[in-house]
């Protein structure tokens, strides 16, 4: 399942990332050539330190999709929205999951307090194309996932109810110019927002 989501971001962020940059407005003469990588490590280097931190999921809007089965055995009947779920702290990633480092993707680790459980999660970021170009939509993509070390174990009902109403999977970020809140919007499964805000 971790196989088909990173599959389905990686095509759906291609088509995003694959921009004509060769056909910015440069070739026209109204304005100069945007140097992507330049312009996403400046994204990055942004929005870096302001995912950083304790933040409070304090609303989960859940749109409830009919034949999402793992919806239903996690009780979501309709449309719902739970709110303060879960805390999640984030921190950048001491060592880099990509080899060498790259800054166009930073990485960050996690840890999830749901229930009085806390897991280990992590995600990349993706800088999304039509911000890198244009400065509109939102900053980013990412794919959150459980960290466990690799090995044997059984889940607990806990982190199965996470993944089971979505909040394991894949999101575009949003921030504004208040640096306590921000928004991710669900790709694929049931989580269409989370409305985040530090603590």
């Amino acid at each position: 399942m971790k196989y088909i989501r990173l599959s389905i971001l990686a095509t759906t962020l291609c088509f995003a990332q694959c921009t004509k940059e060769e056909a910015t407005p440069a070739k026209t003469g109204t304005a100069p050539a945007v140097n992507y990588n330049q312009e996403t490590i400046k994204l990055m280097n942004q929005l870096t330190p302001q995912m950083v931190g304790d933040w409070s999921l304090q609303r989960v809007h859940i749109k409830r999709q009919l034949y999402n089965v793992s919806q239903s055995e996690a009780g979501i009947k309709r449309d719902t929205v739970l709110q303060e779920l879960a805390v999640l702290s984030i921190r950048q990633a001491a060592v880099s999951r990509i080899t060498p480092k790259d800054p166009r993707y930073p990485d960050f680790e996690c840890t999830i307090r749901y229930k009085g459980k806390a897991y280990p999660m992590y995600f990349s970021l993706l800088a999304n194309a039509e911000r890198v170009i244009g400065n509109t939509g939102p900053q980013a993509f990412f794919l959150l996932q459980y960290d466990f070390p690799a090995g044997t174990r059984f889940p607990e009902a806990e982190e199965t109810y996470l993944e089971s109403i979505g909040l394991v999977d894949n999101f575009s970020v949003e921030t504004t110019a208040d640096p306590n809140t921000m928004t991710w919007r669900g790709l694929n499964q049931g989580v269409e927002k989370i409305e985040l805000r530090k603590r």
